[in-house]
């Protein structure tokens, strides 16, 4: 049984607007977790300057002698510690590189969704756009 032009213009709308919702998500997933790992790594990193500077230039926050200077050196290294895993995390997982790529195939599925719904491509252009979507951008739609 052959599929009808129609039938299978409806089935490709289906899948574009499927793979607009899955880029959209992947979108804000990706942006949401950049920013918590940027901002995390900006907080930590200011922690540690923070205890450190004041450390050095009033003594130990907490504590007296030694002792309170080892603690405030501890806490300045995690701090510091935590603001390079951060940051080390965002650049090695390349989430500024993988959010580029899905905005740009997210603003191709929906220049292709706006031609669709103006009338402005036929199906076989349709088709073979997001043909071309779909070998750009594997492993987002």
């Amino acid at each position: 049984m052959s599929d009808t032009p129609a039938q299978v213009n409806t089935l490709l709308v289906q899948r574009i607007q499927d793979g607009l919702k899955k880029v959209d998500g992947e979108t804000k997933h990706l942006k949401n977790t950049s920013t918590r790992l940027t901002v995390g790594g900006l907080f930590t990193s200011a922690a540690a300057t923070f205890v450190a500077g004041w450390t050095a230039m009033a003594g130990p926050i907490v504590g007296e002698g030694i002792p309170g200077w080892r603690l405030a050196c501890i806490v300045a290294a995690i701090f510091a510690l935590l603001a390079t895993i951060l940051s080390g995390l965002e650049q090695q997982l390349k989430f500024s590189d993988r959010l580029a790529e899905a905005n740009q195939c997210l603003a191709r599925l929906r220049a292709l969704e706006l031609n669709i719904a103006t009338g402005r491509a036929s199906a076989e252009g349709v088709a073979e756009d997001y043909e071309d979507i779909l070998k750009s951008y594997p492993g987002l739609v």
